[in-house]
C-alpha cells in the first residue's frame, strides 16, 4: 500500500470535497496547495464532482510529493494568454475594463476552440468520446488521454487514498457514486463521465449507464462524508465553486451569473441542511432512549433503534469561491487565461490559510455535526 503518510491528529479522519465549476477549478488547487504545504496534511478520503473529480483524482492517483506539481501541470496545459501581442507589449492588465476584455477574449477563444488537455469542438466525422447519438458542442477525449498521464489508477485502486467520484444517469435522473472504498475500480472513464455537461459534452456510458456530470444531481458532494459512520470525529473541508452569497446584480450578464451561483451553490446548503436535521432527530432519539426503562435496551429491535441516536461529530469547514469584479461575467466558467488561472489559484491559497485559523480540536464523542461557512469578501 502507498506511504500516505499523515499528519493530522491519529484516528482523526480527514475528508475533502472538491465541487464542480470548469475553469474555476484553479480555486481548489491552490485551495489544497495550502493544506499540503502549509499544514503537511494529506487526506484520507477525496471526494468530487465535474471540475472537482479531476482535482480527486490527481490528488489520489500521485504520491504527495507529486500532486501539487501535478495539479499545476494540468492547468497550465489548458490555460494560455488569449492576447498575447498585446500582453507582449503592453503587460496583462491587472484590472479595470481592459482586464474585463482580456478575460472575455479568453472565454471566446475557448467557445470557439476548446482547451488544450481537456475539450476540442466535437466535429462530425472525427473520432471522439462518447455517445454518438447525443449531440453535443464539445468532445471530452482530451481530457481522457491527459487523465491516463498525470494520474496512476493503479494507485487509486490499491486504496491509499479514498475516492469518491460522482456522476448523474442520464434516463433515470439518479446520483451515481464511483467509491473505491465501496468496490469500484476508478478508471479514467469514470473520471469523464462525471464531467460530461449537457449538452456542452456528451454523456457517457460507464457500466452499463449514460452518464453526465455530477454537478446535475450534488455539485458537492458534502453528504458522503457526513453520512459516513466510518467518518465520525472527521475533519472535512469542503471546495465550493459557487458562491452562495453574492452581491446585488446591475447587468444582466452579472444577473445570469449570479443565477449560476444561486443555482449550484445552494446544493451545498441544501445537504447541510438536511444533515444537521438528521443530527436534530438523532439527538431525539438519544434523548427517548435514556428514559427507557434498562431492560428494553436489551431488545435486539429497540437497541438497533437507539443505535440511530448515537451522534456522528463531524468538524466542516465550507468555502466558496466568489469571481472579482473584472471576471467575464456569465462566461467566468470558460475563462482560461493564464492570468485568471493565477488569481484563482492565489484565491484558494489565501482562503484556506484563513480557513485553518478556525480548525479546533477534535470533536468529543458526544458533539454533534458543526459547520463553519467561511465567506470571503469581494
Amino acid at each position: 500500500m502507498p506511504d500516505d503518510s499523515r499528519t493530522h491528529p491519529p484516528g482523526r479522519p480527514t475528508a475533502i470535497v472538491f465541487a464542480g465549476g470548469v475553469a474555476l477549478g484553479a480555486y481548489e488547487g491552490g485551495a489544497y496547495a495550502t493544506l499540503q504545504e502549509g499544514e503537511g496534511l494529506h487526506p484520507d478520503w477525496v471526494l468530487g464532482s465535474s471540475i472537482g473529480a479531476v482535482t480527486a483524482a490527481i490528488i489520489a492517483g500521485n504520491a504527495p510529493e507529486h500532486r501539487i506539481a501535478r495539479l499545476r501541470q494540468f492547468w497550465q496545459m489548458a490555460t494560455a494568454d488569449p492576447t498575447p501581442v498585446t500582453s507582449f507589449w503592453f503587460g496583462v492588465p491587472d484590472a479595470g475594463a481592459w482586464r474585463q476584455a482580456h478575460n472575455q477574449a479568453s472565454v471566446m477563444e475557448t467557445l470557439f476552440f476548446g482547451r488544450p488537455g481537456i475539450f476540442r469542438p466535437r466535429l462530425s466525422g472525427s473520432p471522439r468520446l462518447g455517445a454518438d447519438d447525443v449531440s453535443a458542442l464539445y468532445d471530452l477525449a482530451p481530457l481522457h488521454a491527459q487523465l491516463a498521464e498525470l494520474v496512476d489508477f493503479d494507485r487509486i485502486n490499491r486504496g491509499g487514498v479514498r475516492l469518491s467520484l460522482v456522476a448523474t444517469d442520464v434516463v433515470s435522473g439518479e446520483r451515481v457514486v464511483f467509491d473505491t472504498a465501496r468496490g469500484t475500480t476508478v478508471g479514467p472513464e469514470h473520471v469523464v463521465a462525471s464531467c460530461a455537461l449537457l449538452p456542452m459534452f456528451a454523456p457517457i456510458e460507464v457500466e452499463g449507464r449514460l452518464l453526465a456530470d455530477g454537478g446535475l444531481s450534488s455539485n458537492a458532494p458534502l453528504d458522503l462524508v457526513l453520512d459516513d459512520p466510518a467518518f465520525a470525529g472527521a475533519l472535512c473541508f469542503v471546495i465550493d465553486l459557487f458562491a452562495p452569497e453574492g452581491s446585488r446584480p446591475h447587468t444582466l450578464g452579472a444577473s445570469l451569473s449570479r443565477a449560476t451561483d444561486l443555482a449550484f451553490g445552494n446544493q451545498s446548503r441544501r445537504l447541510w441542511e438536511g444533515q444537521e436535521r438528521e443530527q436534530r432527530l438523532r439527538a431525539v432519539i438519544g434523548r427517548l432512549g435514556a428514559r427507557l426503562p434498562p431492560e428494553l435496551h436489551a431488545d435486539p429491535e429497540i437497541a438497533a433503534l437507539l443505535a440511530e441516536g448515537r451522534p456522528r461529530p463531524v468538524e466542516m469547514h465550507y468555502l466558496s469561491y466568489r469571481a472579482g469584479l473584472d471576471e467575464a461575467g456569465a462566461g467566468k466558467v470558460l475563462d482560461f487565461s493564464r492570468a485568471t488561472f493565477a488569481d484563482r489559484w492565489r484565491a484558494g491559497e489565501e482562503a484556506m490559510r484563513a480557513v485553518l485559523h478556525a480548525v479546533g480540536p477534535a470533536p468529543g464523542e458526544a458533539a454533534g455535526l458543526s459547520i463553519r461557512e467561511h465567506s470571503e469578501v469581494s
